[in-house]
């Protein structure tokens, strides 16, 4: 049994692992055929990978963690915003480090994200409504202070922590770990697949569905906090935005968020799912990049990919049905030619 078990493991593992790399050499194909040059070419290719890694798989599990109970929260990129200049400015005014930054990033994440949730359980917006509402608000709060010069970590002591692999890696297993204890061994998981499964099962069965709900919100604000921190580490500065525009970060992860929910059915692993989903996805844009396009020509090139692949996985039971359907009257026309034979 356990030798089955280990063989199902690795087989699940074999089909996460597979679509990364069908992506990546499907681009390594064309880039090499038309730049002379691959996908990953040295050490910086490799930092950029795993820098821009870090950012897409923590955002993709925050939008997931709403999204998975029905609920669209719009505001997590305002909510990046607010945990990354915040929790910046906190971090380096006290004299702390990256290690400081990130830290505190995460804890005023949370904290918008436990405002958040506590006003969506007590008046009951619709998560998409309040999400926009919340938005402006953190858009502004986070346009009046400092200035409006948001965050330099440019330059600063300490900071260069947030661009080692090494140190990226580790933060990489720690969310991965982190995400699928919470949801699949924790009592929060335990409720949480419950209310998954329907709401009103579960507040008969005696769960806080609204704690529950609270809790997701907050997780989902630790970690895009997460994820900017690595962003901005990675540009030097986060400058605050107006006019929703922060919206753009929550859209731009959507595609590495469903990729991996449909990778994570494959394999039986929601995390593992959304971080093979964020490397394809990164593979994808690293070679879009290395052809020389500009940024508007890859939106459109990633984005009418995102919706192919939705169409796709949307209609993905009616190409199921008919490859059944198919097979069935193949099964048919044999059996009466047997018979007419005899």
């Amino acid at each position: 049994m356990n030798n089955s078990n280990m063989k199902d493991t690795l087989i699940h593992l074999a089909k996460a692992i597979a679509v990364p790399l069908v992506v990546w050499a499907v681009m390594e194909l064309i880039d090499r055929s038309t730049v002379g040059m691959g996908v990953i070419n040295n050490a910086a290719d490799f930092k950029t990978l795993f820098r821009n890694l870090i950012s897409s798989l923590a955002f993709a599990l925050a939008i997931s963690t709403n999204l998975q109970c029905g609920r669209m929260d719009l505001s997590m990129g305002a909510q990046m915003y607010a945990g990354v200049i915040f929790g910046g400015n906190i971090a380096m005014m006290l004299g702390f480090g990256g290690v400081g930054v990130l830290i505190i990033s995460m804890i005023i994440g949370g904290l918008c994200g436990l405002l958040i949730g506590t006003v969506f359980v007590n008046l009951r917006i619709l998560p998409m409504v309040l999400g926009l509402g919340m938005t402006l608000v953190f858009e502004c709060i986070c346009f009046a202070i400092n200035n409006q010069q948001g965050v330099i970590l440019f330059g600063q002591k300490g900071m260069e922590i947030l661009s080692n692999v090494t140190f990226i890696i580790l933060v990489t297993a720690i969310v991965i770990a982190a995400a699928h204890y919470l949801f699949q061994f924790s009592r929060f998981g335990f409720r949480y697949r419950a209310i998954q499964g329907s709401q009103k099962l579960a507040a008969d069965a005696g769960i806080n569905i609204f704690l529950n709900c609270i809790l997701s919100y907050v997780i989902a604000g630790v970690l895009v906090a997460c994820a900017g921190v690595f962003t901005t580490a990675y540009s030097g500065s986060l400058a605050p935005v107006l006019g929703m525009s922060s919206n753009a970060k929550v859209f731009s992860n959507m595609f590495p968020m469903v990729l991996g929910a449909w990778i994570g059915g494959m394999c039986n692993n929601r995390e593992i799912g959304v971080l093979m989903g964020a490397v394809s996805v990164n593979f994808l844009l690293m070679g879009l990049a290395k052809l020389g396009l500009s940024a508007s020509v890859q939106n459109v090139i990633t984005y009418t990919l995102f919706l192919v692949f939705m169409i796709y996985n949307m209609n993905k039971h009616k190409i199921a049905y008919a490859k059944a359907r198919k097979a069935r009257l193949a099964l048919a026309q044999k059996v009466m030619a047997e018979k007419a034979a005899a």
